[in-house]
């Protein structure tokens, strides 16, 4: 994935979907803290303020509502298509409108991410957390 984005590949609902899955295969957002040292006042946090992993459910099941046209493209996503999706998905379109506002935060970074890698820091960095890019320097 890291590859399709600093080959100038946009990041779509398919890839974020990606990212969903990765994320619950590795315990989820409590999985995820446990793996980062001092994390456990965070874990407690969220364990406080009811954010559970339900959460990517819902917005896993938001995008499998979504067309593959839709997936693609956000610009699509008008008021009756995010009725169709919420209803779909079984959810509000309050949870569409908040998973569209998420991805385009998301879109957002990876553009600055695709920046990094074509200025070269990212091409230079992977190697040296495990990551791919070995010999592409």
């Amino acid at each position: 994935m890291t590859e399709k984005f600093l080959s100038g590949g946009k990041f779509d609902f398919n890839d974020l979907a990606k990212q969903m899955q990765q994320m619950r295969k590795m315990g989820g957002m409590g999985g995820l803290l446990n793996l980062m040292p001092g994390m456990g006042k965070i874990k407690e946090q969220m364990k406080n303020a009811n954010i559970d992993d339900k959460l990517i459910k819902r917005q896993e099941a938001i995008i499998q509502s979504m067309t593959p046209i839709e997936r693609k493209g956000v610009d699509l996503l008008q008021a009756s298509r995010k009725r169709r999706i919420a209803a779909g998905a079984g959810v509000d379109v309050a949870d569409v409108n908040r998973l569209i506002k998420q991805f385009l935060e998301m879109q957002k970074v990876m553009k600055q991410v695709q920046k990094l890698g074509k200025s070269g820091f990212m091409r230079s960095m992977m190697p040296r957390f495990g990551g791919g890019f070995q010999g592409k320097q």
